[in-house]
């Protein structure tokens, strides 16, 4: 793309990629895309390239994603509006490789036919002897939940004021009825579940600045779930958040998490795949 044996500007190259089209033009339709995967990832695990989630879970994945569906095609009906501004302002912008820009930046009808927002629901039952390894889902979920663990200490770091309890609570929620719908018996994930329902309990109603010493018991276990190997030391027995909480005094008894009857008990059993 370069001339004279110029590389282009850093702008319009990115791991080998052109960017022939302003990306910021592009974030609203990248953003319903991940609140699409939030949706399925609240209530289900990655699987086989997609999501798996349990029946009782589906009508709610179902409604939620055709709520993002729904701003998916308002975003869509906007790009398509600005398209032919935000092309001719980018190639402006890049006027020395003009010529190579209007040559590979497709019209306004091709790129239209090009996104759509789709999802198909599938039924899937194993044959006898390939089941999946329990395992690994197990792994995968606990390394989903780490992820959102990080997502969650990153923003309390960042946050400039004090969070009230209940909301800090309801930002738990999501995670502990990952872990307790997706558990299926699993020791290693009933383990992380029984500390995570420790850590809830233990938060007062009272609003909480950083300075708050359940800031930093929160924090401290997020911090410790965000990490794999540090999960480690949950999942062992080494690092208690109910020892964290009280104050590392002996006689504090585990809590005690057994999986609902309700839920599934093997992996095989998850209801739909999108």
């Amino acid at each position: 793309m370069g001339t004279d044996g110029k590389m282009p500007p850093q702008k319009l190259l990115d791991l080998g990629r052109k960017k022939i089209f302003p990306p910021k033009a592009l974030d609203p339709l990248l953003s319903k895309r991940k609140s699409a995967e939030r949706a399925c990832l609240a209530e289900g695990t990655r699987f086989m390239g997609g999501f798996a989630v349990r029946d009782a879970a589906i009508d709610d994945v179902v409604a939620k994603l055709e709520t993002v569906k729904a701003g998916f095609e308002s975003a869509l009906q906007q790009f398509l509006n600005d398209f032919d501004r935000n092309k001719e302002d980018w190639i402006a912008e890049n006027e020395e490789y003009a010529h190579i820009m209007r040559d590979q930046v497709p019209d306004r009808e091709t790129v239209a036919s090009a996104f759509k927002f789709e999802f198909k629901l599938y039924k899937m039952q194993p044959l006898k002897g390939f089941e999946p390894d329990e395992a690994e889902i197990a792994d995968q979920i606990l390394h989903e939940v780490g992820l959102s663990c990080r997502e969650m200490s990153d923003r309390l770091l960042e946050r400039k004021r004090a969070i009230g309890g209940k909301t800090l609570c309801k930002q738990l929620d999501p995670l502990v009825t990952k872990l307790d719908t997706l558990s299926f018996g699993n020791g290693r994930i009933l383990r992380v579940l029984g500390e995570f329902r420790a850590l809830r309990s233990s938060i007062p109603a009272e609003r909480i600045d950083q300075d708050h010493p359940v800031f930093g018991r929160v924090l401290t276990f997020l911090t410790m779930c965000s990490d794999d190997k540090k999960l480690e030391r949950i999942v062992s027995g080494e690092f208690s958040v109910t020892k964290l909480i009280a104050g590392l005094q002996s006689g504090n008894a585990q809590p005690q998490v057994s999986p609902s009857s309700t839920y599934p008990t093997t992996a095989s059993a998850m209801g739909a795949y999108f």
